[in-house]
């Protein structure tokens, strides 16, 4: 099996920037419960899609969570992402990488040991509190890998930080089909450790890789255009976000974007 991904830190940069730019990822929606806020952003690239038939796409979503009164909020325990179901993600001839070795080495490990598995990146920020050093913002580097978990497709988000804090953990996303608007849905778990010192102030994720499988060319994210006929073009609901938390609260929203028809 032949793969082919960005093979330079500037090629995923440009990558990045390609979505943000054509996937309208710079618009955001914003859900409030009490004191509690969170944004959220999202898009595809290209927006230039086939009416019908599904073509090769990056899908990125994410978001910030904060307070209104600067409190703690409450720890978060799920990120669900939901895919438009004229997206589809599809691994046949995708390797897999294991969920016990992604605990256990760094980011640059990760991507060694697994490089024909990895499906995206992204990156966690975290606002953390330590014994004489006070708050702080932490990063931390995500990487994304296809596996399968508990018989299912699944995505591993492996999240690793640095100094002062070094820790790294894996975020499970059960990827999982759901009927409607909404027809791929990506639940994914946080383990304590992610919240053992403080929380999560901001989340992005982009998906997105072609390889080849027998000699076909494959896409783990397509799309099409579901614009009437007639129309170039068409809002669509791309996607549904939403941040479980503990004491039973939940922030979601639905993004709305803009795709056109390519001509065939």
């Amino acid at each position: 099996m032949r793969t082919r991904y960005p093979k330079t830190a500037a090629a995923t940069a440009a990558l990045t920037v390609a979505l943000l730019a054509l996937g309208g990822a710079a618009q955001g929606e914003q859900a409030k419960n009490g004191n509690l806020v969170a944004s959220f952003h999202g898009g595809i690239a290209p927006v230039r899609l086939p009416r019908t038939e599904a073509a090769p796409v990056s899908v990125q979503m994410g978001g910030k969570i904060k307070t209104t009164d600067r409190s703690t909020p409450p720890k978060l325990e799920r990120i669900v992402l939901e895919i438009n179901a004229n997206g589809k993600i599809d691994t046949v001839g995708l390797a897999t990488c294991p969920l016990h070795k992604l605990g256990s080495i760094s980011s640059a490990g990760a991507r060694k040991a697994c490089a024909g598995a990895m499906i995206g990146h992204g990156n966690v920020t975290s606002r953390v509190s330590l014994p004489g050093q006070g708050a702080f913002a932490t990063n931390g580097t995500l990487l994304a890998f296809n596996g399968r978990y508990k018989g299912h497709r699944a995505v591993f988000a492996q999240v690793a930080s640095g100094a002062p804090l070094p820790l790294t953990y894996v975020i499970v996303f059960e990827v999982k089909k759901t009927k409607g608007t909404f027809g791929t849905s990506l639940v994914g778990t946080l383990p304590p450790i992610a919240s053992e010192y403080g929380y999560i102030s901001a989340f992005d994720l982009s998906l997105g890789r072609t390889y080849s499988y027998h000699g076909k060319k494959m896409s783990y994210a397509s799309a099409s255009c579901p614009a009437p006929k007639g129309f170039s073009g068409a809002p669509f609901s791309f996607a549904r976000a939403s941040y479980e938390f503990a004491e039973g609260k939940t922030l979601s929203s639905t993004l709305v974007r803009q795709c056109k028809v390519r001509k065939q």
